[in-house]
């Protein structure tokens, strides 16, 4: 959890302390993922935005820093986020559109330089969901210890390190509002020093003159994620003189002069108090109550509850599942914990929302409207897993938010008109093509067809072949019973696959072949996915060469790109779709800057 100036101020009170990486030698350290990655300084391209947000040569740079641990004898334990609910407020997200837009009209001049100052403040190589899917089974491959939270990484990492299954913990400050004892905050792998910062919750204490409790309530002043900065430590007489920079030793100040129960009872407005009042309580149930695999128990509990032959002994709030979610049956957790099933999935089932608080690099009419006809995909794949849970997942109505439809007050948002708002329903199908994948077929059709992996290509040319012979793959699919995959893990990848092929609607409801299925099996192995992506974008009319439109006359294009406007001419389209094209086939980049 971030807080506002937190580590600027732990610098300024000289409390991160530097030691040399010797220390940490045969250590296990548990690692929030998502702020490691954000601290590498090779993934740091200020061009990666322009470039379609992925910093070129990302895995090569990842195996760079593994090496380094590997070289230092550490032992990193990886531990990425869960199912976190959204952060309240966009403190902490960087609206650089005025940036992004001046980036675009420097380079639209031949102006690099400054266009890639521009780009370098806009907030560039953003670690969003689809990166962080990639890089979580990358981590997997390369051997290395890794984990999804079943909600958020820092309370996971709190209990590892209560429980000693880890020597110590990597991350962000705001880690010790949980209750780690120590936390590295940053690791210099390339400097001749080869050292260390890290910041210990008890020197913290102790030179604020704060209790554990305090410390949380003035963190919470200062502003997270969850809870809006106390208003009045805005006003310029807690700021230092000739800044505008956010003093947190006036929330530390203020926090010891009365309890943050007192300081709540005192708002400019009635509305500012019960916007203030919710989202610190909120903040409050989250650090101490989130819910964390318990490794003893093997069992999705709140943090630091303990079973007694009382019961668990953390009284929740009454509304604590409004703030989570229901609780959702254990196989589930298991599946996401190992990166196997979106936590964004499951976090729609278990609290009825469905956010795409993120846009685009580049907003535009056609990604908008994307978004909203992929609901009949996302309902399909909520119903593929609420009909194996309780009958009240599969009738629950799940509340879309897109960014353009989010307000910074969450108040507006909440009150937003019944007819504007979009709801998703699960689709369950319980009548659906009957897969049987056994081990010795599937081990067979390999052979026959000379390759060693389970991919769309494999069961395409698989399913052909039975369909065109009558063997018991498609015999079988119309027979009565339940779809089965032996125990094995070829066999499952491939159920999924044509679990996923005959929803697309690439295999016919009736087991048969579609014309666009016959035609992707023929397709080379290499560009076989690309072409499957093509195909759905085609379905969406998004694959074309007509100029994108703006989303609004509020956010146009910058003039100086000179974008084509429609109706453009024939050489402009056939450019535009070749460009777009050929950015689904995928590239090899050296492990370097530009």
């Amino acid at each position: 959890m971030r807080v506002r100036h937190l580590q600027t101020h732990l610098s300024e009170q000289g409390l991160i302390h530097q030691n040399k990486l010797d220390m940490l030698r045969n250590f296990r350290i548990g690692i929030d993922a998502v702020f490691w990655l954000r601290s590498i300084q090779a993934l740091k391209d200020p061009l990666a935005d322009a470039l379609g947000g992925v910093p070129p040569g990302i895995f090569g740079f990842i195996d760079k820093e593994l090496e380094h641990f590997r070289k230092h004898s550490i032992t990193p334990v990886f531990i990425f986020q869960g199912m976190v609910p959204a952060p309240q407020h966009s403190m902490f997200v960087s609206r650089m559109d005025q940036q992004v837009e001046l980036a675009w009209t420097h380079l639209a001049q031949n102006q690099k330089a400054e266009a890639q100052k521009c780009f370098a403040a806009a907030a560039t190589s953003r670690i969003n969901g689809d990166l962080v899917y990639f890089i979580f089974h990358h981590l997997r491959q390369r051997g290395c210890e890794v984990m999804q939270a079943p909600y958020f990484a820092g309370a996971q990492l709190a209990h590892f390190a209560e429980k000693g299954l880890v020597h110590s913990v990597f991350g962000p400050p705001g880690l010790l509002l949980f209750g780690i004892c120590r936390v590295v905050i940053s690791i210099d792998f390339t400097s001749g020093s080869h050292g260390f910062e890290w910041v210990e919750l008890k020197s913290v204490l102790s030179k604020w003159g704060l209790s554990r409790d305090q410390f949380i309530d003035a963190c919470m002043l200062a502003g997270t994620e969850y809870c809006l900065t106390y208003p009045y430590l805005n006003l310029g007489h807690f700021q230092p003189a000739n800044t505008s920079r956010f003093n947190f030793d006036a929330a530390v100040h203020i926090i010891k002069q009365a309890s943050l129960m007192n300081w709540m009872q005192t708002f400019p407005t009635p509305d500012m108090m019960a916007d203030h009042v919710e989202s610190y309580a909120m903040c409050k149930v989250l650090i101490q109550s989130s819910p964390i695999l318990h490794m003893s128990e093997q069992r999705v509990r709140p943090l630091g509850s303990a079973i007694s032959e009382d019961g668990p002994n953390v009284v929740l709030p009454s509304d604590f599942t409004t703030i989570m979610g229901d609780s959702l049956p254990a196989r589930l957790y298991f599946l996401m914990m190992n990166g196997i099933i979106s936590p964004k999935l499951l976090q729609a089932l278990a609290k009825g929302e469905w956010n795409d608080r993120s846009p685009p690099l580049v907003d535009t009419k056609e990604y908008r409207e994307l978004l909203v006809e992929l609901q009949d995909y996302r309902q399909r794949a909520l119903g593929l897993v609420s009909r194996h849970l309780h009958n009240s997942f599969g009738r629950k109505q799940i509340m879309c938010k897109a960014f353009w439809e989010l307000s910074p007050d969450r108040r507006r948002e909440m009150s937003r008109p019944q007819e504007e708002t979009r709801y998703l329903q699960p689709e369950i199908m319980f009548r659906g093509l009957r897969w049987r994948i056994e081990s010795a077929a599937l081990k067979q059709e390999m052979e026959r067809q000379r390759v060693d992996s389970v991919d769309f290509k494999f069961c395409l040319e698989w399913h052909a072949h039975e369909f065109q012979i009558e063997g018991k793959l498609y015999t079988d699919m119309t027979k009565f019973g339940d779809t089965y995959a032996s125990n094995d893990p070829d066999c499952i990848a491939a159920l999924v696959h044509f679990m996923l092929l005959e929803h697309l609607g690439l295999i016919a409801d009736d087991g048969g072949m579609t014309v666009l299925g016959n035609v992707l099996k023929d397709v080379p192995r290499h560009i076989h996915e690309p072409c499957l992506t093509a195909l759905e974008m085609m379905k969406f009319g998004v694959l074309s060469g007509e100029p994108f439109e703006a989303p609004s006359q509020e956010s146009r294009f910058p003039e100086q790109v000179c974008y084509p406007r429609l109706p453009a001419d024939p050489a402009t389209k056939s450019k535009l779709l070749l460009s777009r094209v050929m950015s689904l086939i995928p590239m090899k980049l050296k492990n370097d800057m530009w």
